[in-house]
């Protein structure tokens, strides 16, 4: 569920409630607390003082029958409407377009100033994640068939299911194995999980894992593992596209030197966090440390060049 659909969504619920807590869309929405706290403020941009707070946490519409009439003298509804049609413009169809002949206009502009190019997504069925909220839901263990890298099938029995990840286009379990390696935890892909099987028992919340999730800059990130501070110098050539942009959530830009040449600093727990990173903006990007990992990708370059 994307921001707009959930501030559709919470719209929805807003005006079907005497009151919606933090809490419960929480629950509701499957996310995290922090996500809930900027939908509820983009809500109030547009609902402004038609948004209540009757108590710590909790939201009430004022004259919530009245929802859309409200919003319609507002000012603000062309942008609502442009906010929800950038992200997906057949959202504007759950409106009354005779109530709203404004949505013609809406989709009309926006098919003609933006053109949002995303990476393609990755399809799932229900089928498949229905089993698997169940077990996230109610704390059970499972059994499951996997495809693993080498395309064998791979037996995981007892795992923890945290959380459905959606990540780099795809969709991913992340749960907690019996295995030792990289201290159990697995972003496991759920296109590659042949069965799953919900187990009796049950088992108390992983909350080291779930802040793993919620924290996590990558697929190759490790859990649990010590951090390591690497540091790039990226030329001025390519240096505006690290200002205006965080190419991991770790990224820190520490100096910017009078050539434009800028030195940035990444946290890391595994090198392939990084390499990819560095690969992709080379020759204008260098590793000035640790030693290590420029030892590593001098190799990775040498294997690469050695090759017919």
């Amino acid at each position: 569920m994307n921001q707009a659909q959930r501030i559709l969504r919470l719209l929805t619920l807003l005006r079907e409630s005497d009151q919606l807590c933090t809490k419960k869309i929480v629950e509701i929405f499957e996310t995290d607390k922090r996500t809930v706290q900027r939908d509820i403020k983009i809500l109030k941009e547009f609902l402004g003082e038609k948004l209540l707070m009757p108590s710590r946490g909790c939201y009430a519409l004022q004259n919530r029958q009245e929802l859309f009439s409200y919003l319609k003298d507002s000012v603000k509804i062309r942008e609502f409407f442009e906010f929800i049609a950038l992200f997906d413009a057949r959202l504007l169809s759950i409106f009354d377009v005779r109530e709203f002949p404004i949505i013609h206009q809406v989709k009309k502009d926006v098919a003609t100033l933006y053109h949002i190019a995303e990476n393609p997504i990755e399809r799932l069925d229900d089928e498949k994640l229905n089993p698997i909220k169940e077990a996230i839901k109610a704390h059970r263990k499972a059994t499951i068939r996997y495809i693993d890298r080498d395309t064998k099938i791979k037996h995981f029995r007892s795992i923890k299911p945290i959380k459905i990840i959606f990540a780099e286009g795809n969709w991913y379990l992340g749960a907690m194995t019996e295995e030792e390696q990289n201290g159990g935890f697995k972003f496991l892909r759920i296109n590659f999980i042949r069965s799953f099987e919900l187990e009796p028992e049950t088992f108390h919340r992983e909350i080291d894992a779930e802040e793993f999730i919620r924290r996590f800059q990558s697929l190759f990130q490790n859990y649990q593992a010590p951090d390591i501070e690497v540091t790039l110098e990226i030329d001025s050539f390519v240096a505006r596209y690290f200002r205006v942009k965080n190419h991991l959530k770790s990224q820190q830009i520490t100096q910017e030197k009078e050539d434009g040449t800028l030195i940035a600093t990444y946290t890391i727990t595994n090198e392939m966090e990084i390499l990819p990173l560095v690969k992709k903006w080379l020759p204008h990007i260098r590793i000035l440390k640790p030693k290590w990992l420029q030892d590593r990708l001098k190799e990775d370059l040498q294997t690469y060049l050695s090759k017919d």
